[in-house]
């Protein structure tokens, strides 16, 4: 089972929910299997198991999931909340119940209460300024059950923020880079997508400017692109394919700071920054003269983002904001010395 992975918009939570509960340990926990639903419209994955079925998308928003008692269920949705703080819309869900638990966080809010017999919890997330409920009902005889797999499906919700537009990401650079990384980066091996020009990367690559590499085989940096291989040799890593562990975390580098200087803690790490152009090429390697390298869209947006290699070294990818949208134009494996 494969679940996106999560953001982290320099430094902004949205959503990772693994605080939100104490998980209770059971027998069931052992035995149940999961799968797991994605809303495409709103950009957000959660996991269910499988004693419950899907009843299908009847609105955008979400899906109810019910169990073979037809009467326990568990319902995943957004919902804007008609624009309420996350302290009103808590107080206004707790009028008419007799919450027997209650707990109100800096971006959630659970509760528990009773309709007759059945046991119904709430878990309402805020994130990317909209809401996100996990809604569980059940009856007694269904209670262990749900009790087990409700920490885990709580904690499996990710919120990645596609197909929604957004002040924090305006010109679609996150959406696009967790797409990128998701479909050529994690559980790949990119120098081998690039050296075999696999397809998997012609979207993601410019018809005008294609891809090019900078590379060091000595002291001195070389640029090339596919006409010479983009510089690779046999001692070049194409075995390396760097595992998420289920989550990436995106961050803008901090003022200040070099890429050098990043320690990624895990694979899963991710920085970029804003640059105002592609690093030079030397056109001389006795005098050591450079040049700019001219790109076709002279006043594009310009981003490096910064992954760790098979050493935890930082590589630079390169992407520009071109007429067609994000593409990938560099990749610079000279870093810090790498």
């Amino acid at each position: 089972m494969k679940i996106k992975a999560i953001l982290l918009l320099a430094g902004l939570m949205m959503c990772s929910v693994a605080c939100l509960s104490n998980k209770k340990q059971t027998a069931y926990e052992e035995d149940v299997t999961y799968d797991y639903y994605r809303n495409d419209h709103y950009g957000y994955t959660v996991v269910y198991p499988l004693f419950l079925i899907p009843e299908g998308e009847g609105r955008e928003d979400g899906q109810t999931f019910i169990a073979d008692d037809g009467v326990s269920n568990m319902q995943v949705y957004q919902t804007e909340k008609a624009a309420l703080s996350l302290e009103d819309a808590y107080r206004k869900d707790l009028e008419g119940r007799n919450a027997s638990e209650k707990q109100l966080e800096k971006n959630f809010y659970r509760m528990v209460w009773k309709e007759g017999k059945n046991t119904c919890t709430q878990y309402t997330i805020l994130a990317y300024g909209s809401f996100y409920e996990l809604v569980f009902k059940y009856t007694p005889q269904n209670a262990s059950r749900f009790e087990a797999v409700i920490p885990v499906i709580v904690e499996s919700l990710m919120v990645d923020g596609l197909g929604r537009e957004d002040d924090e990401d305006p010109d679609g650079f996150i959406a696009f880079l967790f797409d990128f990384l998701d479909v050529c980066f994690y559980e790949k091996n990119l120098n081998r997508l690039i050296r075999d020009k696999d397809p998997r990367l012609a979207s993601y690559i410019d018809s005008q400017m294609g891809l090019q590499r900078y590379y060091a085989p000595g002291a001195i940096a070389y640029l090339a692109g596919g006409d010479r291989n983009f510089g690779f040799n046999e001692y070049d890593d194409f075995t390396f394919e760097p595992s998420s562990a289920g989550e990436i975390s995106v961050t803008e580098l901090p003022d200040g700071k070099s890429a050098c200087e990043l320690e990624f803690e895990n694979e899963g790490e991710v920085y970029y920054e804003s640059v105002e152009k592609v690093p030079d090429v030397v056109v001389n390697t006795e005098t050591l003269e450079t040049k700019a390298v001219v790109l076709p869209y002279p006043d594009a947006e310009i981003r490096v983002v910064y992954v760790p290699n098979k050493y935890h070294s930082p590589v630079g990818l390169y992407f520009i904001l071109t007429p067609d949208g994000w593409k990938f134009v560099f990749i610079d494996d000279t870093l810090c010395g790498a």
